[in-house]
């Protein structure tokens, strides 16, 4: 939020590798929306699109990934 950018996981502030490491650390194992917005469209907010989109996906399964936490 320092920028007002909005980026993919683990590429800002928002510190989501952290909440996802403390809800790991907690037992959780419930669900995880993705609505990453990452491009502006106009006064409906932001949008992704199909490749936007995969961007946002693959830098969450990174994440993910590194913290050994699984998904499907």
């Amino acid at each position: 939020m320092a920028d007002g950018k909005v980026v993919p996981a683990g590429q800002g502030d928002g510190e989501i590798r952290e909440l996802l490491e403390a809800l790991k650390g907690k037992g959780y194992t419930g669900f995880l929306s993705l609505e990453p917005h990452l491009a502006v469209a106009g006064r409906a907010g932001g949008y992704s699109g199909p490749d936007l989109f995969r961007k946002a996906a693959g830098a969450l399964k990174e994440i993910l990934d590194e913290l050994g936490i699984s998904y499907t």
